[in-house]
């Protein structure tokens, strides 16, 4: 299974119990997300092995963001760093690296649940609900629900989510590439590495 390419996302959740600043948001990354279904809704899943404290906040608050990656050194070194657990969220949260969190609210209307933790690139400015620009970094971000069905399987949860919102980052590295280019496609992982996709076969 080393050989074979996975799509790469980032998922983050707020822990409800936690304090109402950023020392309640988790992340993580996760090489197994895929689409379920898209009619009658959208519907995605992935897999985390237990214990997980973004898991926990997710299956507490019932909702999360999935952060797809453009390919490139820095998002793969951040993909990287949220593979390896709370040490790298601390230091993030602390000012280290190019990335941080900032705080996104719900897109439903009468939502009174607390933000949810969106990544975005140091110095990008605030995300509003008028401009949400995840940047080039992140092509797209989903908004979930939590769907109401989960599944154990030995150390590991399938987590299903409802997408009730895209976010789509700025198209400004994508202008002169065409449709079908490979520079438009997201992050992948296979044997133990980080790749940008290749040539059509």
């Amino acid at each position: 299974m080393r050989r074979v390419p996975y799509p790469v996302a980032i998922i983050t959740a707020t822990d409800p119990s936690g304090p109402a600043d950023t020392s309640s948001f988790r992340g993580m990354t996760v090489s197994s997300f895929s689409t379920v279904t898209l009619t009658p809704h959208p519907v995605i899943s992935f897999n985390v092995r237990r214990p997980s404290e973004t898991l926990n906040a997710l299956l507490a608050s019932g909702r999360f963001l999935v952060h797809l990656l453009a390919p490139g050194p820095a998002t793969a070194i951040l993909a990287r760093d949220f593979s390896k657990g709370n040490t790298t969220l601390a230091a993030m949260l602390s000012g280290h690296g190019e990335f941080e969190f900032a705080a996104l609210d719900a897109g439903s209307e009468g939502h009174s649940q607390r933000p949810l933790p969106i990544l975005r690139r140091k110095g990008e400015g605030d995300v509003g609900s008028s401009s949400l620009n995840a940047g080039v970094d992140f092509p797209f971000v989903f908004e979930c629900e939590l769907h109401p069905n989960k599944i154990e399987v030995h150390d590991h949860s399938i987590v299903l989510g409802t997408v009730v919102r895209t976010i789509e980052g700025s198209e400004s590295v994508s202008l002169d590439l065409d449709e079908h280019s490979p520079g438009r496609l997201c992050l992948t992982y296979a044997n133990t590495k980080f790749w940008k996709m290749g040539n059509e076969v």
